[in-house]
């Protein structure tokens, strides 16, 4: 059995996937026989257009540039991110790279994404475009796999995953399975095998996610795969666990199931490119816990995930972190963590510091008082630099909407705390939950301005109805009468939009966000920031010092 495993195009380019690290780990230590190839497409989808728009293959325009200027600039973007140096280079020559590079994602990846639609739907597309997807799934065809896993974490990834699914049933005989984030936060993944994927031309036959995938994963994929790896027929498919798949013309469901997390074994990263992600520093990223310790926020489908909260021994982890600092020379990590609670945060942090470790690190965390000045002075201390908190709203009617749980006056001293401890704050804000007024967006920019000193980087946007979502399942309890699919709405790009029945409509929320753009840039030591999150990290590690902490 020779198993592809594919991070599908596309993440931000500046740290390696830990789904398939992980899943590659698992299978190589239950079943040696299996033969695995990990392949980061989503780095090679960035490094190739790289390439391609250098060598003049693709032309791309941004700003007021020429082809040309905009290939010799974006370089130039290219090779600051992975020199950088926060000490050596003011935020302003950041920001202005980081904002040429964003720029190209943005409208690159429009593009790209408008011709592989197209190109699923049985379109001509440019004969260029076309040989840069085919050139993309070389190396992964080179390998001969009997099975090949897409991991999708975003929608985005969805119209590339299925494309490149396309180009290799044509080439090849390999099953292909489908899993990660995007497909396990669906409240009915198996829509993505009845419901047509793209709108196709009058009279052409409809596309459908099951013309490409064999099978689904969602939820957790280790046992899943360890045991679709073993199947040998339509007996042994009913019993892997989490899969979705035909038998015949009849869709099954399989039960799930949840590996094991304490014997999983550490992540294997030694199959990516290491040393081509976007950083000066390699980040890896890391979990101690699967699901969400709260998982009740109304508007949030992450808790999707797993079928339930679990954590992994401390001990472990910090194992798991000395591990992977001497394989890959590796002192900076990402928790990935839904968020960590102050009390395992604490005991995490004492570990690594009796241990002795020197690391940095980030991780996403709630806005509670047990978060002291003692306790964020310790994290400070074992190195971490970056917390990411959801914040959400300074309304606390919107954020008890919301179940957040969080109390407005608290998250103000938690800001203050963890600035004061050396962390730098990444706060996440959400205007335009149904039913917020304008007095209450109001409050929310005032507590931005008003804490201004102690946010260092700010990820806002608005509302977007998500399915599955509480709110989508019980509407009227959130003051939305009624919800409809866009008419351009697709599997590929779902769209729902909403009445309500009090405060400020979706349209006139969008626009008053729009207007506050020039303040929420003010506000972060760079907008960037709030996209790149690595740079965060090695700006915080940076302007502390190595190896620098608080008494």
């Amino acid at each position: 059995m020779k198993l592809a495993l594919i991070a599908s195009p596309h993440t931000h380019p500046t740290c390696p996937p830990l789904g398939p690290a992980v899943l590659s780990a698992y299978l190589q230590k239950r079943v040696p026989a299996v033969d695995v190839s990990v392949f980061d497409l989503s780095l090679d989808y960035y490094l190739n257009s790289l390439d391609s728009i250098k060598e003049g293959v693709i032309g791309i325009r941004l700003y007021n540039w020429d082809e040309k200027t905009t290939a010799y600039r974006l370089e130039q973007a290219v090779s600051f991110l992975r020199n950088w140096q926060p000490g050596q280079s003011d935020l302003k020559e950041y920001h202005h790279w980081a904002t040429i590079f964003l720029s190209f994602e943005n409208i690159f990846n429009a593009f790209m994404a408008e011709m592989a639609g197209k190109a699923l739907a049985g379109q001509n597309i440019p004969e260029r475009i076309e040989s840069f997807f085919e050139d993309l799934i070389r190396p992964v065809l080179a390998v001969r796999p009997d099975l090949v896993g897409f991991s999708i974490l975003y929608q985005q990834q969805v119209v590339f995953a299925a494309l490149l699914a396309k180009l290799i049933k044509k080439r090849s005989k390999a099953k292909i399975v489908a899993g990660g984030a995007k497909i396990s936060v669906m409240s009915m993944p198996e829509k993505l095998f009845v419901a047509p994927l793209v709108q196709t031309a009058a009279g052409a036959p409809e596309i459908f996610f099951k013309d490409f995938f064999d099978y689904l994963i969602p939820g957790e994929g280790e046992l899943g795969l360890y045991h679709l790896c073993q199947a040998e027929n339509s007996a042994d498919l009913a019993e892997v666990p989490n899969l979705i798949y035909f038998n015949g013309n009849e869709l099954r469901i399989n039960e799930p199931a949840l590996a094991e997390i304490e014997t999983l074994p550490f992540p294997d990263f030694s199959h990516f490119k290491l040393d081509e992600y976007l950083t000066p520093e390699l980040v890896l990223p890391l979990m101690t816990s699967r699901g969400c310790p709260w998982g009740r926020c109304t508007f949030c489908t992450h808790h999707h995930t797993s079928l339930h909260y679990r954590t992994r021994r401390i001990e472990d982890c910090v194992a798991e972190i000395k591990f992977l600092q001497k394989q890959y020379g590796c002192s900076f990590f990402y928790f990935y963590d839904e968020m960590i609670p102050p009390q395992r945060f604490k005991k995490l942090a004492g570990q690594i510091i009796e241990e002795g470790i020197v690391v940095r690190y980030g991780a996403y965390a709630k806005p509670v008082q047990q978060f002291t000045t003692d306790i964020c002075t310790l994290l400070q201390r074992s190195g971490c630099r970056v917390l990411q908190w959801g914040v959400e709203a300074a309304s606390q009617r919107i954020l008890d909407l919301m179940l957040k749980g969080t109390d407005i006056s608290v998250v103000e001293n938690v800001l203050s705390s963890s600035a004061q401890a050396g962390i730098y704050n990444l706060v996440f804000i959400l205007f335009g939950f149904p039913s917020e007024t304008m007095e209450e967006f109001q409050q929310t920019l005032t507590f931005i301005d008003s804490n201004r000193d102690n946010i260092h980087a700010l990820s806002a946007g608005t509302f977007v109805l998500v399915e599955g979502a509480l709110i989508y399942r019980e509407p009227r309890k959130f003051f939305i009468d009624r919800i409809w699919e866009d008419k351009k709405s697709s599997m590929l790009h779902p769209v729902f939009k909403y009445s309500v029945s009090q405060g400020m409509t979706a349209k006139e929320a969008w626009q008053h966000f729009n207007e506050n753009q020039r303040f929420f840039s003010e506000v972060s030591l760079s907008r960037r920031f709030g996209t790149y999150r690595e740079h965060l990290l090695i700006y915080g590690a940076g302007q502390s010092g190595w190896g620098e902490e608080k008494e």
